[in-house]
């Protein structure tokens, strides 16, 4: 004789065993979607961090002295020049008083 089911069927479970069950399921789920907003949270705030490592990337690359700071390094640059052609010169004239 093999038991068929039907609608009219009956199933008993302990009451322990029953409360066990959804204590599980509900456990489950808070630990799912825990681990979910944690994954969520991180996802956002990596992408939030690549945005501002880029900011901050194409700030150096495209960073230039101000105008006043190029213009001292040019006149910087013309008085090193100035100074290497007096010291030739100085060194000429020694070479020329000494002789």
């Amino acid at each position: 004789m093999a038991n068929k089911l039907s609608e009219s069927s009956e199933f008993t479970i302990p009451l322990k065993n029953l409360l066990a069950l959804v204590g599980a399921t509900a456990v489950s789920v808070w630990a799912y979607f825990g681990i979910i907003e944690r994954l969520t949270f991180l996802e956002h705030d990596t992408s939030m961090m690549l945005i501002e490592i880029e900011e901050n990337d194409n700030w150096i690359d495209e960073w230039k002295p101000p105008a006043s700071v190029q213009e001292n390094i040019k006149k910087v640059r013309q008085l090193e020049k100035e100074l290497v052609k007096i010291r030739l010169e100085l060194e000429y004239l020694k070479a020329t008083v000494y002789k």
